[in-house]
């Protein structure tokens, strides 16, 4: 096999391969042969047929291109071993000769891992505003949530509905007389607060007794997470099926032990919550300290990130959000296109997708730079953690992370994590009031640093800056 390894424009590079003709030509004449056993030609005996007679009645444009498939499979693999290639995405394939009792000859259009140009990444000093200490308001707010998660629902049926019921609702709408795809909203159970549903749907729900149809009219807003039904008046006909009055659960010693039997009272309850506030308060904070050194030095780092990179994250971010939103409440396929087509277009989820897309390249780069890896200790203590945690076996773990092809994925973030570690024992923290404005400035400096030129000469030519012939 011979391989011709041509660098292009960004991230792209060309392969051209050669793959030897005579084990093409082998594949092929054994290829006719099998399907010369099954045929049935008058004359002939089965399975002693002449191949040019065989080549006459199957389809020999789809085994060649079965066979060249084939040959590609094995020797575009190769090639990247060979050669030492990391390709990031499937390549474009375009065929060059393809005569049996030729070489074969192709090309392979492959995207690799942009390089990245490291700025300072170490000894660096990053401000941090002090930690936001809990307090009673915090408290208050997860003593509420726990009232109304063990609330007792009450049905009723001797009054109309009200604000905070749990109105259980047959729902139809219409665009201008032509019905609406609302998914699974036809049936919908709804508590009645302000925002449910659409914003000023439960108004209309408000004093409706049970079995009653109203019909009414409601504009959907424009960042509704249905494209075709943003900003659109929508003509509604609800039907009250029934109705439950949320009663929440007393703020007393049985809550907490109905939340915790090894409480004993409410008084150990707030105890138990204020420390669980005060560790999520401190993983925050320890989270704000890596995301302002990312932050850093992400921006001080130069990389070109190739488009369609930024699109495959795109739509791997449409699908853990809102396609699965979509996909839950069993909206048609042109609605779930619509959603993604109008997504591709969001300039903010475009820079939020070319922004992690950095990120991790530039945490790759400095891992290869100081060569940070991960031990086999470390996976199988991870996975061991995973056993644990849900109660499994750890070979069953690791049986599943490999049959889901999530190994890798798993291997990924645990580096992650381990240069983000590095990071914060290479780099200084100073708490400090202004540490928003500071870092901001700061950031915003590196990002003009190093901006591609194109962008430098756009912005001159706004100043009124006079370009270098």
């Amino acid at each position: 096999m011979k391989v011709t390894v041509e660098k292009q424009e960004g991230n792209k590079i060309h392969l051209q391969i050669e793959v030897d003709g005579s084990g093409i030509a082998q594949d092929y004449r054994t290829a006719l042969s099998q399907y010369g056993r099954d045929l049935k030609i008058k004359g002939f005996r089965k399975g002693k047929i002449p191949a040019h007679l065989v080549e006459k009645h199957i389809d020999t444009n789809r085994l060649k291109q079965d066979i060249f498939q084939h040959a590609v499979g094995q020797s575009y693999q190769q090639a990247l071993s060979e050669h030492q290639i990391e390709a990031i995405a499937e390549p474009q394939i375009q065929p060059l000769q393809t005569e049996i009792g030729q070489d074969f000859i192709y090309r392979a259009i492959v995207e690799v891992r942009p390089e990245v140009t490291l700025g300072d990444y170490k000894g660096l000093s990053v401000h941090v505003e002090p930690q936001s200490p809990t307090g009673e308001a915090e408290l208050e707010e997860q003593l509420k949530y726990l009232q109304r998660k063990h609330a007792v629902l009450i049905p009723v049926d001797d009054r109309p509905a009200q604000l905070g019921d749990l109105a259980t609702l047959r729902i139809e709408g219409s665009i201008e007389g032509e019905a609406i795809d609302l998914g699974e909203s036809k049936d919908m159970t709804l508590e009645l607060r302000e925002y449910s549903f659409v914003r000023g749907f439960a108004d209309h729900i408000v004093g409706m007794q049970i079995d009653e149809t109203k019909d009414f009219d409601l504009t959907f807003p424009e960042d509704y997470y249905v494209e075709d039904l943003r900003g659109k008046p929508v003509q509604f006909h609800v039907h009250l099926q029934e109705l439950k009055e949320v009663e929440l659960a007393e703020l007393d010693d049985d809550l907490a032990s109905t939340v915790d039997s090894s409480l004993e009272s409410l008084d150990q309850l707030k105890e138990l919550l204020q420390n669980e506030l005060a560790e999520s308060a401190e993983e925050q904070f320890e989270i704000q300290k890596q995301q302002r050194v990312l932050d850093r030095v992400v921006a001080g780092a130069q990389v070109e990130v190739p488009e369609s990179m930024i699109q495959r994250e795109m739509f791997a971010m449409w699908q853990m959000g809102e396609g699965v939103q979509l996909s839950n409440a069993k909206l048609n396929e042109n609605t779930l296109r619509a959603s993604w087509m109008h997504w591709m277009q969001r300039e903010d989820m475009q820079e939020i997708a070319r922004q992690r897309i950095k990120t991790t390249l530039v945490l790759g780069a400095i891992a290869r730079e100081e060569n940070l890896q991960l031990s086999d200790e470390e996976v199988d203590a991870e996975i061991q953690d995973l056993a644990e945690t849900h109660g499994v076996p750890v070979d069953q773990v690791r049986a599943q992370l490999q049959l889901e092809d999530s190994m890798v994925a798993l291997m990924d973030e645990l580096l992650s994590y381990k240069i983000i570690d590095w990071l914060m024992e290479n780099n200084e923290i100073i708490i400090d009031e202004n540490a928003e404005a500071i870092e901001e400035a700061a950031v915003a400096e590196l990002e003009q640093q190093n901006a591609p030129e194109e962008a430098a000469a756009e912005t001159a030519v706004e100043e009124g800056v006079e370009q270098p012939a």
